[in-house]
């Protein structure tokens, strides 16, 4: 969102944007009405703690709705406050209403495409599928490809990294990746410690790297190392300078799975969340794999271990078998360059922009009948 928001403003100078939000919209020149950044969660029950921090946020929203009017509403993931809540809200106002980073309505939800329909004017969205999902559905969007794509390069050779982050170059190298969100390094760390005491003990001198993310509290994370009876680095910097120096990876299920795949590292892929939300989600899930790597590359090329599959001694070895089957890792490194040729071309924040100034344009008093935006085939 923040990038879109430089994007538009680059496009456009005098562009003033107000938001419930987080530091990356405000340090990009944004008015924050709230700060939302605390209230992540994955799917409605773990939403639902923050119950009472959503509903004065909406308070403020609307409130600064019915003041200052303003002339469009973005919405941004989050599909289980901005559709049913925010949404009709804004419509209620006559205020139209763009969506970036599609809810993932095609996987579970998709009941929920009635609010899409009656109160988005335009999705604007990551994937090809997804533009073909809307479509079909009679929904007006755009694809603008991955902003994944215009993410840099390493800043240091593969060498340079390695020798910074205080790795053995004689040494194989597995990555761990557990996420950002603070319930999800609550659930996916210790588990991950667990499966490198595991590939310690099968395959003895390999060493582990964990990229920090950022707003990850340091003393709690080395509290967690310091017993985690496995040696493992900490890499702070570009996670891009991190992953070329892994050979194989345990990553946890969300975006980091593509930012893997784009660096070519094979993966495994570990997900736990509440019991609640996983067997409400086994029950509406409609498609096979939750891995993003394996939904975009249509089929799984990746290892899926969730919820109760998610054992050390299985995700284990099943790193340990990447490790010394090549075969195996060359054929699933092709698979993961295939994903990245799905992905699109760098630009997609400048793309989203021009979709948004459309609908800007086209409801404002002076545009009168303008065409709706076309949706982009090659982005």
């Amino acid at each position: 969102a923040a990038r879109l928001v430089e994007a538009l403003r680059a496009a456009e100078p005098a562009l003033q944007c107000t938001a419930l939000g987080g530091p990356a919209l405000q340090q990009a020149g944004v008015t924050l009405l709230d700060d939302l950044t605390a209230t992540a969660a994955i799917g409605p029950f773990d939403a639902s703690r923050h119950f009472g921090r959503l509903l004065h946020a909406k308070k403020l929203l609307a409130a600064h709705l019915q003041a200052h009017r303003p002339d469009l509403v973005l919405l941004v993931d989050f599909g289980d406050f901005n559709l049913p809540v925010i949404a009709p809200l804004v419509k209620r106002l006559g205020i139209p209403v763009a969506y970036y980073i599609s809810p993932q309505l095609w996987a579970w939800g998709r009941f929920r495409l009635r609010y899409v329909r009656r109160y988005v004017d335009h999705m604007i969205v990551f994937f090809p599928f997804e533009e073909a999902f809307y479509r079909a559905a009679g929904v007006p969007v755009t694809w603008v490809g991955h902003p994944l794509m215009e993410q840099a390069p390493p800043a240091r050779t593969k060498e340079a990294a390695a020798l910074a982050f205080g790795l053995n170059a004689w040494r194989r190298t597995v990555g761990l990746l557990p996420g950002s969100r603070a319930h999800e390094l609550e659930r996916h760390l210790p588990l991950m410690l667990q499966i490198a005491r595991r590939i310690a003990w099968r395959m003895p001198g390999v060493q582990f790297l964990l990229p920090k993310a950022p707003g990850v509290a340091s003393d709690w994370l080395q509290r967690q190392l310091a017993q985690a009876g496995v040696e493992v680095v900490v890499a702070e910097g570009p996670i891009a300078d991190a992953l070329q120096c892994m050979e194989a990876a345990v990553v946890a299920s969300g975006t980091a799975t593509l930012e893997t795949a784009l660096a070519g590292v094979p993966m495994a892929v570990v997900y736990r969340t509440s019991w609640p939300t996983y067997v409400i989600a086994s029950l509406a899930v409609k498609i096979p794999d939750i891995a993003l790597v394996n939904v975009v590359a249509g089929r799984r090329i990746v290892p899926e271990f969730v919820q109760h599959r998610a054992h050390p001694r299985r995700v284990g070895d099943e790193v340990v078998a990447l490790l010394r089957d090549e075969p195996r890792r060359e054929a699933m490194q092709a698979a993961l360059r295939e994903v990245r040729a799905t992905l699109g071309s760098p630009g997609a924040a400048q793309r989203a922009a021009a979709v948004v100034l459309s609908v800007l344009r086209k409801n404002s008093p002076a545009a009168g009948s303008n065409a709706r935006p076309q949706g982009s085939r090659s982005p």
